[in-house]
């Protein structure tokens, strides 16, 4: 549902796209509140989301990009069109309802009903122990970058009614940290009806807003500190900032830090992304001469910065099997009481997975991948594995088994 405005565009640059996307996460939690709570939703968060839609479709080509600029020198092109698509979807649902948007969703995503029947019918069951939920397979489409992955309000209502109604212990994961920015800035379900585990069970809040954070020796939590300035004054200067829009953008993680050198559309310039993971080194090298402390490890997309073992930590490495333990530790999350419902995806989400039935084989997953090896290795994990390639199909399963 396209609400036509202006022709000319009113998001040009990079920060005004930020921006934009940002002030939908306030709108659309406001919405969700209003709707999980069965009070009216104020009638201009619809129109606000649609008009934020429109600016996005205006600074893009048909095909959903557009080049937005960092300084008036500096274009970087980038696909909009799976936020656009999602805002538009958000107001859909708004103005008319869950089943006009389920009817649209069936013309973009093939086979949603079908999808819909066997995937409930795969994760059916009553009194769910742990729902556990990555968030960055719910919230993020595969090869969309982290930056603006704001959480869909229809997503949102769809998973906090199955989650609240159907387990007892719901958990929102993520490799990302909580803020800076993290999945606290781009979730819009209610904060306390879940506990919240980012930085692979790192940083822990319970749903009464307590946190736990995982110890980490002194010497070890000033180095990352400095080395993790160094980073924000680099993306501080125009002709690197390109790099937080990209891909996993910067993450401060608790314990260990991620930069994105490119993505998976190769939206960056090679050359420019080489030259990048040379300064990410010669930061470490300045802050860890003798590289005691931490390692950078590198895929092609990603740099991570991240700490060797050290007898002080309590975390000696950056592991999800780690984190699980911690997480279950933290919450009581009693894995020994089944069944447990998780919803994952990705490379990250095989990890999850495995971690989960290593502590039990009493789950049940719904996962999200397009590539068809991620699936079929999700299913030699846990048989009870539903495979869809979209996080849009997840979340139409998860309102399908909601009351």
């Amino acid at each position: 549902m396209i609400h036509h405005g202006s022709d000319q565009p009113t998001i040009t640059t990079l920060d005004a796209f930020a921006s934009r996307m940002a002030e939908s996460v306030a709108l659309r939690r406001q919405a969700a509140a209003a709707i999980l709570a069965s009070r009216p939703v104020p009638p201009e968060i619809a129109p606000a989301l649609a008009a934020i839609g429109d600016e996005l479709s205006e600074a893009a080509d048909r095909d959903g990009w557009a080049e937005l600029l960092l300084d008036p020198d500096q274009p970087l092109r980038l696909t909009l069109a799976e936020e656009t698509e999602q805002l538009e979807n958000d107001a859909l649902y708004l103005e008319e309802g869950r089943e006009a948007l389920l009817k649209h969703l069936g013309r973009r995503r093939h086979g949603l009903r079908d999808a819909m029947r066997k995937g409930l019918k795969e994760i059916s069951g009553h009194g769910i122990n742990v729902c556990l939920c990555q968030c960055d397979a719910l919230f993020r489409a595969p090869g969309q970058r982290f930056v603006t992955a704001v959480q869909p309000l229809w997503n949102a209502v769809a998973l906090a009614r199955f989650a609240t109604s159907r387990s007892k212990r719901p958990v929102l994961w993520s490799a990302a940290p909580l803020s800076g920015p993290g999945i606290a800035d781009l979730a819009t379900v209610p904060s306390q009806a879940f506990a919240w585990a980012a930085s692979l069970g790192r940083q822990i809040v319970d749903t009464a807003g307590r946190g736990i954070d995982a110890p980490l020796s002194r010497e070890k939590a000033a180095l990352l500190e400095s080395i993790n300035a160094r980073l924000a004054m680099l993306l501080a200067d125009s002709s690197w900032r390109a790099f937080a829009y990209v891909g996993s953008g910067l993450q401060f993680r608790r314990g260990e830090t991620v930069l994105a050198r490119q993505d998976s559309l190769g939206s960056v310039d090679e050359d420019a992304s080489l030259e990048l993971l040379e300064h990410v080194h010669d930061i470490v090298d300045a802050v860890d001469p003798e590289r005691e402390h931490f390692r950078v490890e590198d895929d092609g997309l990603d740099m991570i910065v991240t700490p060797t073992s050290s007898q002080q930590d309590v975390w000696r490495d950056f592991t999800t099997a780690e984190g699980l333990r911690a997480t279950d530790a933290a919450l009581s999350l009693d894995w020994a009481t089944g069944p447990h419902f998780l919803c994952c995806g990705g490379p990250d989400g095989l990890e999850l997975l495995e971690a989960v039935t290593a502590l039990t084989p009493d789950v049940r997953c719904l996962f999200v991948a397009d590539r068809e090896d991620l699936g079929h290795r999700a299913k030699a994990l846990c048989p009870r594995t539903f495979v869809v390639a979209h996080p849009d199909v997840a979340a139409a399963i998860l309102s399908a088994g909601a009351p």
